[in-house]
């Protein structure tokens, strides 16, 4: 049973139209092998959410009554997640939907289940996530790009740590490009992308000064700055068919985790629907 609400940001974003927005809660936690505590992300992302102003001056735009709506489908394994979007499709792609995951390996699962056809992937991640198997395990949060590569080629960003293996598997492979920042080059392998890509927005690939609470804490992040610059320049550059945003962990006494997550997913979805406007 899907339940509708607009959780995120709160009522005031309703509006008496269809949605042009969606936001899908995926607590799935089901690999993580450092701090625990993903499955609860979705829950405290929402509720951060709605202490976030409805106008964003960022890109000037008031998402009151912007038809942004939260569909939570209760999905905690990834037979729930590929049963709910195979049955909620048609509407998840007719609008701009972010994922809130929970942990990485959701992503393969949701774009085999969106079967969004051709496309680029945005990565934006701590690590690599390009191991075979993590632990004898092969749909790991460790192999969630990899699991990704057959739905399209992928650029990431922001990525501090690898394992040896990884490091050949991106020397010697064509269908990913690596930047442990973000600048010209990370720029124009995005470019080379196809014209529609997925964006996936890993927490960890953000600073620990900025967001702590996740998994595992790499140093030496993207910052703010490079976050937002990275968001205008996607959705200006690109056409976003949609996103995740995963690998929060919330912690006691770190709301600030929380809301920053939140308004990261924010600030994405006000440059889908300005871009949606224009």
């Amino acid at each position: 049973m899907i339940r509708t609400s607009h959780e995120f940001l709160g009522d005031e974003v309703a509006c008496s139209g269809p949605p042009r927005a969606c936001v899908v809660p995926v607590p799935i936690e089901l690999s993580t092998s450092y701090i625990k505590g993903t499955g609860k992300a979705p829950a405290a992302l929402l509720n951060a959410s709605r202490q976030i102003e409805s106008y964003n001056p960022s890109v000037d735009i008031d998402l009151k009554g912007a038809g942004i709506v939260t569909l939570d489908g209760g999905l905690e394994t990834k037979n729930e997640l590929i049963d709910f979007i195979s049955s909620n499709r048609e509407t998840l792609a007719s609008v701009f939907t972010c994922f809130l995951g929970g942990e990485h390996s959701i992503t393969p699962w949701i774009l085999e289940a969106m079967d969004y056809g051709e496309i680029g992937i945005v990565w934006l991640d701590a690590h690599a996530d390009l191991r075979r198997e993590y632990l004898g395990d092969t749909e790991s949060h460790a192999c969630a790009a990899r699991n990704s590569l057959s739905f399209g080629n992928i650029v990431e960003i922001g990525v501090r740590s690898y394992s040896i293996d990884e490091k050949r598997f991106i020397d010697e492979s064509d269908d990913v490009e690596v930047f442990n920042r973000w600048g010209i080059d990370a720029k124009h392998a995005v470019e080379k992308l196809p014209a529609r890509v997925y964006l996936s927005l890993d927490f960890d690939g953000i600073d620990p000064s900025v967001i702590r609470a996740v998994g595992t804490p790499e140093p030496g992040g993207l910052n703010w700055d490079d976050l937002i610059d990275i968001l205008s320049w996607l959705f200006s550059m690109k056409t976003v068919v949609g996103m995740d945003a995963v690998e929060l962990c919330p912690v006691p006494n770190d709301d600030a985790s929380d809301f920053i997550a939140a308004r990261a997913v924010y600030e994405a979805i006000s440059r889908a629907l300005a871009v949606e406007v224009k």
